[in-house]
């Protein structure tokens, strides 16, 4: 508390080395929160702040039984923290540093796209339907926890022999780390609720849209009906020639937006801002209107 003092008393002078510290903090709790989002803990640390916030109320009402209690369990916080999330705190330590996918080794990148691709053609080809999660910066061990667990490295072979028919592991998706190694397969996918997509798409092609709306992940899509290959990302689907679903995908990879993704936002942004025009002047016209639906004289001057 009495580092806290001079804020009060009017005695704080603020050092750039405070403005530092403050960026510092903020960069790491970003990141942070970041590696934990669409985890278990989440809601684990709000159990935590809720402790937290019981411990600040027992102070301020002199609740001496509560605050026994909380100083105890205060003592032993680091250990139960680890104890709790080991297995998250040990991923987080092994993605430091790593922002993006391959940010560092573009070859390396251009190799997985190359053989991922390469097998999606064969499959789209040879009639076979198949999901490719390609993680970025927002973890999916959620989704990949729930599959079953590879951890190998991605070959064209691999996915071939995973997505055939006579395959157990060819329903569901397979996820792709942001390191690279393919970490799991038969992952479930949560499906898009958007009442806009065409009717004419599948669950498959919604499960894709409904992961890259909720994080940052790029899924590669393989119809078995239309043989041909998609590319989910942002809550949008990129359908074309595989030279331009391999050049978006290569923009996504490298952390930028690809032009038809940009272009088919701005047209949503567009539609979105038409249709609250046309609800306005609906909900304005019905104003104008009585009880039995005759319209309100007004006087003409």
């Amino acid at each position: 508390m009495e580092t806290l003092l001079p804020i009060f008393t009017g005695n704080f002078t603020f050092r750039w080395q405070d403005l530092f510290d403050i960026v510092l903090l903020s960069i790491i709790f970003y990141r942070i929160l970041l590696l934990i989002r669409g985890t278990r803990t989440i809601p684990m640390l709000m159990g935590f702040v809720l402790l937290l916030a019981l411990y600040l109320v027992s102070l301020i009402l002199n609740l001496e039984a509560t605050q026994l209690l909380l100083d105890n369990l205060g003592q032993s916080l680091v250990l139960v923290l680890v104890v709790l999330f080991q297995t998250d705190i040990r991923n987080g330590l092994a993605q430091i540093g790593v922002f993006t996918l391959f940010r560092e080794n573009s070859q390396q990148k251009r190799n997985l796209v190359e053989s991922t691709l390469h097998a999606c053609l064969q499959m789209s080809q040879q009639g076979i339907g198949a999901l490719i999660v390609l993680e970025q910066e927002v973890g999916l061990k959620n989704f990949s926890d729930r599959g079953t667990q590879l951890n190998s490295t991605v070959s064209e072979q691999l996915l071939l022999s995973i997505f055939h028919p006579s395959s157990p592991l060819h329903d569901g998706a397979v996820i792709i780390s942001n390191k690279g190694d393919l970490l799991a397969a038969q992952c479930i996918l949560p499906v898009s609720m958007n009442s806009r997509l065409s009717s004419s798409l599948g669950t498959r092609h919604r499960a894709a849209i409904g992961l890259t709306e909720e994080t940052d992940a790029a899924v590669l899509i393989v119809s078995e009906e239309r043989r041909e290959i998609s590319l989910s990302y942002r809550g949008q689907l990129i359908r074309g020639a595989n030279e331009d679903i391999r050049k978006a995908l290569l923009d996504v990879l490298a952390g930028n937006i690809p032009d038809a993704i940009r272009e088919k936002e701005t047209k949503d942004t567009y539609r979105k801002t038409k249709l609250k025009k046309a609800k306005k002047t609906t909900e304005t016209s019905d104003d104008l209107k009585t009880p039995d639906n005759t319209p309100v004289e007004t006087n003409k001057g």
